[in-house]
């Protein structure tokens, strides 16, 4: 999924973010209700069978057209893409959606892991804007 993302596999305390987003043509679908249990289904099998966050992005008022984001949280670059990969095949399972186009990458969020440090003494933690 990523191609010069392996670069910047970070170290401890990176977080990986790994975003798709999925185009998709329902043949069938007659009404907005019908698109919307197909839909809502795919939504939960994802959630369910890889654990991403998804939501409906696109073409909401077209019958036969819906367009889905994707997104997982990693502790590496190969762990996001791993579970880009698989979710073509999860939406695919149900023969009425057929996907269109496909686009993914993986960002990195690198911070110091000094930000994180605990205090070094006994006094509060302060968090910015708290």
């Amino acid at each position: 999924m990523t191609s010069d993302s392996q670069a910047r596999n970070k170290g401890p305390g990176a977080v990986h973010v790994g975003m798709m987003r999925v185009d998709l043509h329902l043949p069938g679908v007659d009404s907005l209700k019908g698109k919307r249990a197909l839909l809502n289904k795919a939504k939960a099998a994802l959630v369910r069978d890889l654990g991403v966050s998804v939501s409906e992005v696109g073409y909401q008022d077209l019958w036969q057209r819906g367009a889905l984001g994707v997104a997982v949280a990693a502790s590496s670059i190969t762990g996001a893409d791993r579970v880009l990969d698989r979710v073509v095949a999860v939406i695919e399972r149900d023969p009425r959606l057929v996907v269109t186009a496909a686009v993914g990458d993986v960002q990195v969020l690198e911070t110091d892991s000094t930000e994180f440090a605990p205090p070094s003494d006994d006094t509060e933690m302060e968090i910015d804007g708290w």
